[in-house]
């Protein structure tokens, strides 16, 4: 979310950074101004659940088709010898020196403790929860979880967050390859907003419990921002209050790039100092607005804007985050400029905050909205798709070079080749309690690669819930681009019927029906393609059932993945166990090949005894 209103504007001349633009599928009218790069559609799939990218190969697909396994992950107590950073991190050394010896108590009035489990193919997922335990009696009151339950025909990860103290995620387990597309579907959310016009429903005000009392404790905003005491003894209640009143809001981080390894829930302004660019909810209460506008928001229909006090309040900024303020001084927190961009700014992204769109969530989960971010060799493509109120169904998509005039997108650089140290400085913070300087904030030679998250972040506010599905990771198509197997001679152990031949698993397609697969019976369930002569290979995709729109349970649950030069003497190369996933991705060192080959072991995750693969595709790398 957006830091405040007032941080946004404050100081800044909205000096426009260039980005191009896509709405409902084509590039705006226009030209974009310089340091823009156009880019192409979004790409359409052919169906809503159809991972296909033309351009893109699919790497994982987790779709939440199977439960999640916790491996019984323990909560654990935080201890703070690992700390992220120095810098407004749960150690609190900022805090120490704005507020004092009373930051320490206030911090040690509670336990935090966290927990994590990988999820989907090879574990390619990471879930992280935060949570506090209050009165340090090592029971947790109010704990987050992250569960899966069948939607309709669809299958959803659901994070709950019932205090505003809580957080939840997805994140990648690894870093990011260096380009990259990673999407996924929201089906509900429920983090504050309106519904059928007010900001209380179900009980709640903004999406929060009504007892207690729901503040920023102990990661206030510094000690001179108006509206508090900025006294950090007060008791709890007394921080600000982020249900109602002049900090109030709620949210949710649809998608966002950050700078750091492991990223799990922190306090919100850690988070303000290590984003790259995202698309975000900030659902303000009205306390907050007050009798100003709130900021704008943009009716892509017609490409004006309006007042977000005349909206829903359930917004969708997408956003970057610039250069830091090296020395905020005494009181304030350290923080990047924050750049919008919107069909309104013709995709400009502006030091104003401004919404891309409005989200319809009482029309979800029948509707739902699809969220992406793309990593190119020349910067980062945010994309949102869905009915948004106003402007109705359509693609939003924008383009923002890596570095435009001097505003550079924050650590852009994954890898130290990509950067020549010309934005680094010092963090120099002077204040009541002490001085500290955090030299080299962005050196030449430095890398920062990227990880995405998805959920909610902050531990000392949000509270709602949300479920998503379909969450892929893709890469590039490379000039090993050819399916070296397509249309190639593919022989099997035997066939469920003669229309599910071995060579419907060669022939390009999954969208021709039930039949347009290979399918067994046999005791010894194998497939093999012949490329008509040896070759390199370093990745092979398998279509399973659920990539041709039969049952997810169906698709291959264990199998190996073998080549061979010579049809007899076979070398494993992947060996997925317990696969839930509709299409999956096997990347390995190249070798020369003439055969490829899928061993089957366990056919489906039921008690369904047929092996079915709708294609079978073989690639240089």
């Amino acid at each position: 979310m957006p830091h405040t209103v007032r941080r946004v504007v404050r100081g800044a001349a909205l000096a426009a950074v260039t980005s191009s633009l896509v709405i409902a599928g084509s590039l705006a009218a226009g030209t974009p101004a310089t340091g823009a790069t156009a880019k192409p559609p979004a790409p359409k799939a052919a169906a809503a659940d159809d991972p296909t990218r033309p351009g893109w190969n699919l790497l994982y697909n987790e779709d939440f088709s199977a439960p999640i396994n916790t491996g019984n992950a323990p909560w654990v107590k935080e201890n703070y010898t690992t700390p992220f950073d120095t810098i407004t991190d749960d150690a609190g050394q900022w805090y120490k020196n704005d507020y004092g010896p009373a930051w320490t108590t206030a911090f040690n009035s509670f336990s935090t403790y966290r927990k994590e489990f990988t999820v989907g193919q090879n574990g390619w997922l990471t879930a992280s929860l935060s949570a506090r335990d209050f009165n340090k009696d090592g029971v947790i009151e109010s704990p987050p979880s992250i569960t899966t339950q069948a939607l309709g025909s669809e299958h959803v990860a659901v994070l709950n967050v019932p205090e505003s103290t809580g957080g939840a995620v997805f994140r990648p387990t690894s870093k990011l390859p260096d380009q990259y597309r990673i999407e996924y579907k929201l089906k509900t959310l429920d983090f504050g907003g309106k519904r059928n016009g007010t900001i209380n429903y179900g009980g709640r005000i903004n999406g929060y419990g009504t007892a207690g009392c729901k503040t920023q404790h102990p990661w206030g905003e510094g000690s001179r921002s108006p509206g508090w005491t900025g006294d950090a003894s007060v008791p709890y209640c007394e921080w600000q209050n982020v249900r109602e009143g002049t900090y109030g809001y709620n949210g949710y981080h649809f998608l966002s790039i950050v700078d750091f390894a492991n990223p799990a829930p922190r306090n919100n302004h850690f988070w303000h100092y290590h984003r790259k660019v995202l698309m975000d909810a900030f659902s303000q209460h009205p306390d907050r607005v007050g009798s100003g506008t709130g900021g704008r928001v943009c009716d892509a229909s017609n490409n004006t804007y309006y007042n977000y006090r005349d909206s829903s309040f359930n917004t969708v900024n997408m956003w970057i985050s610039g250069m830091p303020n090296y020395a905020p001084g005494p009181g304030g927190l350290p923080g990047n400029s924050q750049w919008f961009m919107t069909s309104c700014s013709g995709g400009v992204a502006e030091q104003q905050l401004s919404s891309a769109a409005e989200l319809q969530p009482e029309l979800m989960p029948n509707s739902s909205y699809t969220f992406a971010i793309e990593r190119d060799a020349t910067g980062y493509t945010l994309e949102a798709s869905g009915n948004f109120a106003r402007a109705g169904q359509r693609t939003l998509r924008f383009h923002r070079n890596f570095v435009v005039g001097n505003d550079p997108i924050w650590h852009y650089n994954v890898k130290a080749s990509e950067y020549d140290g010309r934005f680094n400085g010092n963090l120099v913070q002077n204040d009541a309690h002490g001085s500290t300087t955090w030299p080299n904030q962005w050196p030449s030679g430095s890398a920062y690669p990227d990880y995405f998250v998805i959920g909610d972040l902050y531990t000392n506010v949000y509270e709602g819930s949300a479920s998503l599905t379909d969450i892929r990771l893709y890469t590039p198509s490379t000039t090993g681009g050819t399916n070296l197997a397509l249309n190639k001679t593919a022989t099997a152990d035997s066939q469920c019927a003669a229309n599910e031949a071995p060579a419907k698993a060669v022939n390009g397609s999954v969208t021709g029906g039930n039949t347009d697969k290979w399918c067994s019976l046999g005791s010894s369930k194998w497939i093999r393609v012949d490329l008509g002569a040896s070759t390199t290979v370093g990745r092979v995709v398998l279509k399973h059932s659920g990539a041709g729109g039969e049952k997810t349970t169906w698709n291959t649950r264990d199998f190996d993945v073998q080549v061979s030069t010579n049809g007899t003497t076979w070398t494993t190369v992947a060996s997925p166990r317990g696969n839930t996933a509709s299409i999956t991705t096997h990347t390995f060192t190249p070798v020369a090949a003439r055969y490829v080959r899928v061993n089957i072991l366990a056919p489906t995750s039921d008690t369904d005894p047929a092996a079915r693969l709708y294609e079978l595709e073989a690639y240089a790398s």
